[in-house]
């Protein structure tokens, strides 16, 4: 890639010049996305926060290839692998199908991609007990709740064994109990794979205990503020972490950057 020094490596995903608009019926058009630029390099865990209506969303579907930009491109460095998939999705709403047992719904993908029966199975009962559903795992999805049904599609991402890891506010529709219970499991599986997490959410908190750099969008166009460095070791400790001094820093700069365009978004 153009200009990059002797020897480095390229980022793993590359955002060049992005734009995006959006027709309104009428024909009124509405800038979603101005001018992103943004690298986010192999196995990092990137949160994108920004008020509503500044496009992240939009963003993060240009990226999985669910939307199509005007101008500019992404450019995701695909490296040879057993799955050969680049890219999977965990959305905020329910995602699961409900005809399908909790088990079934990890298998989906590795089923779509014919992967053989006893590898499969394998797979699952890996990341069914990894995301603690195992006395569930005959459970239909009207038979789960919320929290239950997005560790389903949380484990149903990771065994797919994607190369980047998108999630849209993946916990936006929980109680806050549940929210924590998941963040230490994202961290977890997070730690012990390694993918590439691009992580939207509008909860400062959840930024600051996932993330290795918060992308901070300005308010519509979106356009990339700020980019944020999560000094905070790992592993992280959900709870613990609140105790440090520099998360109430983290959360401060974030406030400052963000306070202004949230107020706009809701005069």
């Amino acid at each position: 890639m153009a200009g990059l020094p002797p020897g480095a490596a390229a980022p793993k995903i590359a955002i060049r010049g992005l734009h995006k608009n959006f027709r309104l019926r009428g024909g009124q058009a509405v800038e979603a996305l101005r001018d992103i630029e943004l690298e986010i390099e192999d196995g990092e865990f990137v949160c994108i926060i920004g008020a509503s209506g500044c496009g992240k969303t939009t963003l993060l579907r240009i990226i999985g290839g669910f939307e199509q930009a005007d101008q500019g491109r992404v450019e995701i460095a695909s490296a040879p692998s057993e799955s050969g998939l680049v890219t999977s999705t965990v959305f905020q709403e329910d995602s699961v199908f409900p005809w399908l047992t909790a088990e079934e719904n990890v298998a989906y993908g590795l089923k779509v991609r014919k992967v053989p029966r006893e590898r499969r199975e394998q797979i699952v009962d890996q990341f069914i007990a990894k995301v603690g559903l195992g006395a569930f795992r005959k459970a239909y999805p009207a038979q789960l709740s919320g929290g239950m049904k997005q560790r389903v599609s949380v484990a149903r991402a990771f065994a797919n064994e994607p190369e980047v890891l998108l999630m849209d506010e993946p916990f936006g529709a929980l109680d806050e109990q549940t929210r924590l219970v998941l963040q230490d499991e994202i961290l977890r599986l997070w730690s012990q794979h390694r993918r590439t997490v691009l992580f939207v959410t509008h909860n400062l908190d959840e930024a600051i205990t996932l993330s290795d750099r918060i992308v901070v969008l300005s308010a519509r166009p979106g356009r990339v503020r700020a980019v944020i460095p999560v000094d905070l070791p790992r592993p992280r400790n959900v709870i613990a972490l609140r105790g440090n001094p520099r998360y109430g820093e983290l959360y401060q700069q974030l406030w400052d950057l963000l306070q202004a365009d949230i107020a706009g978004a809701r005069a």
